[in-house]
């Protein structure tokens, strides 16, 4: 059972463009050079490896949407507005992409000269890749926060936006590494894609770019919403999860010994990729329990019948609310559990337009869309009342 409430469209909702902004434009600009450039690198072969591609594709979107549901949950009081999202993704698909192309095939270059071209080729991914790659994708979301800085009022978005980037340019550089091999492959050029894109999924999968930029860009938006904090303290944080990012992306990227036995590889890649895990969900750890004290912070001023301690226990975290949710439905049925789900998005609207009224310093109590969510939380809490007392 859903309760019909009056639609209330919340602050951060709104659309990306914002033509009176340069940083806008710019973006734009590296946009359209990152799509020429992959359609430079896409368009010699497409006839030949079309199927093969669109196979890739497949499996990456499948890839893509698994990791858009994981993120949308980790956003615990806030979702993020599908057109910022769309772009956070467009820029590490499209212009961090082209740009790491032409970066790392120059460092290439200049490795080989200086050392040899088998000691380049083995060590490159681990050098070159991280300091290349981490700070094109950190700059997606240095140009988010100049672009759509009222998007940004918390830690967690930056976090958010950073995996974004991530997985953009995650989905991106897979499709490359599928023509790639499609085209090497010289028996089939299905084969060779789907062979790579598999082992890059499922090996590289779980803690690929996302978890590397998503903790650089954690870093960038305390650095910019933490104003309360010294300047020093602000960019020491900054500074030091970028240097992580470097890290974990390098970690990854460490070539295995060639003595080892090749038995040996899938483990140890997995054992690299669960500490990169382990270093991310720390970080997120962090950034759920200061979203967790903001929005207690936040409703702390309104009244019980609009949340009460036992509300502000459910919502700390995914894991209390389904676990309430559960409850309800063994208690009191399945309409009951809806009614409550219902509920705890309402009061997430709830602080985010109070908080954006604190922001203002608005002395009007209760504005038209806050009164409405009162309303909305109201009907909920008037029909939730029923179905416990049936």
């Amino acid at each position: 059972m859903i309760v019909r409430t009056e639609r209330v469209v919340v602050e951060s909702q709104g659309a990306f463009v914002r033509i009176r902004r340069p940083a806008y434009w710019l973006f734009v600009a590296c946009l359209v050079y990152g799509l020429i450039e992959l359609g430079r690198v896409l368009s010699p072969d497409y006839g030949d490896i079309a199927t093969a591609l669109w196979a890739s594709i497949g499996v990456n979107a499948v890839l893509a949407y698994f990791f858009l549901d994981i993120l949308a949950r980790l956003d615990l009081f806030e979702r993020e507005p599908p057109t910022v999202r769309a772009a956070a993704m467009c820029w590490g698909g499209l212009a961090a992409v082209a740009f790491a192309i032409f970066a790392n095939d120059a460092a290439l270059v200049v490795l080989a000269e200086f050392t040899d071209t088998q000691w380049a080729r083995t060590w490159a991914p681990s050098l070159v890749g991280p300091l290349n790659e981490e700070w094109l994708k950190a700059m997606g979301v240095v140009m988010l926060v100049l672009i759509v800085r009222e998007h940004f009022d918390r830690s967690i978005d930056g976090l958010i936006y950073g995996a974004l980037v991530g997985l953009g340019f995650q989905v991106v550089e897979n499709l490359t590494y599928a023509i790639k091999y499609a085209v090497m492959n010289p028996n089939s050029d299905l084969t060779g894609a789907l062979t790579v894109t598999f082992t890059r999924v499922l090996v590289a999968g779980p803690w690929s770019h996302p978890l590397y930029t998503g903790a650089a860009g954690l870093g960038i938006a305390f650095f910019v919403t933490q104003t309360r904090r010294r300047f020093s303290t602000r960019l020491g944080v900054a500074v030091g999860l970028y240097a992580l990012a470097l890290g974990m992306h390098g970690l990854w990227n460490l070539p295995l010994p060639s003595s080892m036995p090749s038995a040996l590889g899938i483990p140890l890649s997995y054992g690299k990729g669960l500490i990169i895990l382990g270093l991310f969900f720390v970080l997120y750890h962090f950034a759920a329990r200061a979203e967790w004290h903001w929005f207690v912070t936040t409703m702390s001023d309104q009244e019980e019948a609009v949340i009460t301690a036992d509300d502000l226990t459910e919502m700390r975290s995914l894991r209390s609310r389904r676990k309430a949710r559960q409850r309800a439905h063994k208690q009191w049925g399945k309409e009951a559990s809806q009614l409550l789900g219902q509920l705890h998005r309402e009061l997430v609207n709830l602080a985010t337009l109070v908080a954006r009224d604190q922001r203002r310093g608005e002395a009007v109590e209760d504005g038209p869309d806050v009164a409405a969510v009162k309303r909305n939380i109201a009907a909920i809490r008037a029909e939730l009342a029923e179905e416990k007392a049936a």
